[in-house]
């Protein structure tokens, strides 16, 4: 009896020793709030060398160098601490300048405790002259190419009458975009201004690096005025051309991504003997990716090859493999836009054995003939009768050779998979709204929900009629790409000298295909902002 009685004191304690997760109360949401400050908030003739500001919660302090906006900007940055738990302390280290407006922007800076809810929104004004400055400019930064919205942008600017310009000068305001590409520079004083947004990729508000993308605006803003501005973002085009990325692929194809759209790339060997070596290029969409496949592999390894662009020598590469090349050559079967059947090989194609595939239509095997596309030479197109519901492809080993070698191995595919039933047909009538005039040409993309371009069809002028049929059913977006220069796809914009990006529209409610179903669409285009 003793030994349980000890026992059961020592469940108790133990019961009583255990940590336990408070229970009861909703979540806190609610950021912190400012009660006041020190000097106040819209203060003048201010000349205090420290600010005091009191929140009704405990708080913390996040990133502040990078997200704490002090417009103008200061030559030095503020010390900033929390005090007591609950106050934001900030000892300015630098000097303001007189007769001038600050806006403290600091809501993505302090966060509660708790919760690490953000005072978002939460700014802090003063002015060291008599008055504040109450006028402001407003607007969205979006993508040049996409039109979406662009978040965390700096939006940047400077009185009209400076000499420099965002390469060369410090902004005199600026804030950020917000998720929707918002922003609002608030406390301007009157007079015209040049306004820019940035991407800025090394913290110093300057437009300075290749990598860093930007928009300006060739006219001028006038705060306070009735009008919202639209900011498109793009990254320019480098002004030399080299290789951004070379890959050579498992399948010995040779991957080069270039720092800007290409013209007519060619490969010249520099230590290689004897033999004919062959490179087949494969371009993407906008010609800044190609993928060269070699003729011959034999000797490749290690091999130096110069690189000239429209005849001209502009870099040296090494063709270096990482992995063996796999043994076998892959093929999947697809079928294009018009439903004509295709292999795909995973290397060029040098011979098509006819003898090697069966083409099973309804159980019984009939031997079938193919033809190497002679661009695309990965591409073998198959005969339309190969298109019928239920067909199947047997390939025999060796029925495809690459061109550097390898065969396919014993292969099964089946054709015909899609049903025509589950296909529709869309028709897109394009035509400006009237009063407006759009010069073309025009590309209009039918793009997926994931943003991938689906079917493309060149518009040389308004209005036009574009018919898509054998589409897959789902909710779709249509885009408009005003092509000035007629290159065939979408080209980006320069600072200097100034050029603005080629404008994009996107059409705001999706398309829907139904299986099955013709369906007609009517895009009226009017004045972009």
């Amino acid at each position: 009896m003793k030994f349980v009685h000890w026992f059961v004191i020592a469940m108790l304690f133990s019961a009583c020793a255990q940590v336990r997760q408070p229970e009861g109360g909703p979540k806190d949401t609610t950021p912190p709030q400012l009660l006041s400050a020190e000097p106040v908030n819209g203060s003048t003739n201010f000349t205090a060398r420290r600010i005091v500001l009191h929140f009704d919660e405990r708080i913390t302090l996040t990133k502040v160098r990078e997200r704490l906006l002090i417009s103008p900007p200061l030559s030095e940055a503020p010390q900033v601490s929390i005090s007591g738990g609950k106050d934001v302390v900030i000892d300015l280290r630098a000097p303001l300048q007189p007769e001038r407006t600050y806006t403290f922007n600091i809501g993505e800076v302090v966060s509660d405790l708790s919760e690490n809810n953000p005072a978002q929104g939460l700014t802090y004004v003063i002015s060291t002259g008599g008055h504040l400055d109450s006028l402001f400019v407003s607007g969205q930064v979006v993508n040049a190419s996409t039109e979406k919205p662009q978040a965390d942008v700096l939006v940047l600017l400077q009185t009209a009458t400076d000499t420099g310009d965002v390469r060369s000068a410090p902004p005199q305001w600026f804030t950020r975009s917000d998720a929707q590409g918002r922003f609002t520079v608030a406390n301007l004083p009157a007079g015209a201004k040049r306004i820019y947004a940035l991407r800025d990729r090394n913290g110093n508000y300057r437009y300075d690096l290749p990598n860093e993308e930007v928009a300006f605006q060739a006219e001028t803003v006038e705060p306070g005025a009735d009008k919202s501005v639209h900011l498109r973002l793009f990254a320019a085009q480098s002004p030399t051309q080299f290789v951004s990325l070379a890959k050579v692929l498992p399948e010995r194809g040779w991957q080069l991504a270039m720092a800007r759209p290409a013209g007519k790339l060619e490969l010249r060997a520099l230590d290689r003997q004897g033999g004919i070596l062959q490179w087949w290029p494969e371009w993407n969409a906008v010609r800044d990716t190609v993928v060269f496949w070699p003729s011959d592999t034999t000797l490749l390894a290690g091999a130096r090859f110069a690189l000239l662009e429209n005849g001209i020598d502009f870099d040296t590469l090494v063709y270096r493999p990482s992995v063996p090349m796999p043994f076998n050559l892959s093929l999947v079967a697809g079928e294009d836009e018009a439903g004509a059947p295709y292999l795909r090989s995973s290397r060029p194609v040098k011979e098509w054995a006819a003898e090697k595939a069966t083409l099973n239509m309804d159980s019984v095997g009939v031997p079938l003939s193919a033809t190497v596309d002679s661009v695309q030479r990965r591409v073998v197109h198959l005969p339309a009768s190969a298109a019928g519901k239920g067909a199947s492809l047997e390939l025999f080993p060796g029925a495809v050779t690459a061109e550097m070698g390898g065969t396919n191995d014993t292969t099964k595919l089946r054709l015909g998979q899609v049903d025509p039933k589950t296909l529709g047909k869309l028709t897109v009538e394009l035509k400006p709204d009237s009063g407006v005039i759009l010069q073309g040409p025009f590309i209009l993309q039918l793009r997926t929900a994931a943003d991938r371009v689906l079917r493309e069809a060149l518009v040389d002028s308004l209005p036009a009629t574009i018919p898509w049929e054998r589409l897959p059913a789902g909710s779709m977006c249509l885009r408009l790409v005003e092509d000035h220069n007629g290159d065939g796809r979408w080209t980006t914009g320069a600072f200097s000298p100034p050029k603005q990006p080629e404008q994009v529209r996107n059409l705001m409610d999706p398309v829907v295909v139904r299986a099955g179903w013709s369906v007609e669409t009517v895009w009226v285009l009017g004045v972009q902002p």
